[in-house]
């Protein structure tokens, strides 16, 4: 264990082995901190956090503090759960739950750069890319492998689906395995879905279900009854078992324009 002379570890924290606490950082009597942490300077840790093993905290980030919700009770009990082996970046903040015995979660192998910010019980998968200055609202939810591109924006409560590429500001849901930006669809993404390992023969099933649900000429209503019909594999049922969650907020529309809107 390494720990900075100015650090301030208060009473109560778990510190696991070869855990490196970096100058001025501050870790609060409900942290858990796992095996082969590396928290840099300027960190603070507050509120019921549990952090797994192998997570680097870049210098100035917040993680734990309360949400930035108007109904939040002081007294609320609420918390951080982070995974194993997650990279987050320079002043990233990351806000706990905002209601009684909620949490913010982040999985495995997530990379978020510099500024980011994953507001109140956001859901984040494994191996999510979040490049800098990414704005996540409550209750987002962003699936395995996404990758957001820098200064993003998350409306509340909407979810971004697997293996997407995504760049903008979004309020709606955005369906797995495709192109998105400034809230609309472009396609599939294709090379990300090669990068995944996704076999040619699940790429061509998610074109399929893409052109049925967005160039086809049916309204979602109609695409999800066609979809029940047709025999689709395991990915096709993912996507279109997607759609059909996407509820009130509705999801992301087509846009055969590259530019996408302005």
């Amino acid at each position: 264990m390494k720990i900075h002379q100015t650090a301030i570890i208060e009473a109560g924290a778990q510190i696991g082995a070869e855990v490196e606490i970096g100058p001025f950082s501050i870790v609060g009597p409900e942290a858990v901190i796992g095996d082969k942490c590396v928290i840099q300077s300027h960190v603070v840790i507050e509120g019921s956090m549990q952090m797994g093993t192998g997570n680097f905290i870049g210098h100035g980030s917040i993680i734990g503090s309360v949400p930035q919700d108007l109904n939040f009770q002081g007294q609320t009990k609420s918390r951080i759960e982070i995974g194993n082996a997650n990279v987050i970046r320079e002043h990233c903040t990351i806000h706990r739950g905002a209601t009684e015995g909620s949490a913010t979660v982040l999985g495995d192998g997530n990379f978020l750069m510099v500024n980011s910010h994953v507001g109140h019980d956001c859901k984040i998968g494994n191996g999510v890319v979040i490049v800098n200055d990414c704005l996540l609202a409550g209750h987002v939810r962003i699936d395995d492998r996404a990758f957001i591109g820098g200064g993003s924006r998350f409306h509340q409560g909407i979810r971004i689906g697997r293996v997407v590429m995504a760049e903008g500001r979004f309020t709606k849901n955005l369906p797995p395995f495709l192109i998105a930006a400034k809230n609309q669809i472009f396609g599939v993404n294709i090379l990300g879905l090669r990068r995944a390992g996704f076999s040619p023969a699940d790429r061509d099933e998610i074109k399929r279900a893409f052109k049925l649900l967005y160039t086809s000429g049916l309204n979602t209503k109609q695409a999800l009854e066609k979809a029940a019909e047709t025999e689709f594999g395991a990915v096709g049922r993912e996507f279109f078992g997607f759609v059909a969650e996407a509820g009130k907020r509705g999801i992301v529309s087509y846009s055969a324009d590259p530019e996408g809107e302005d």
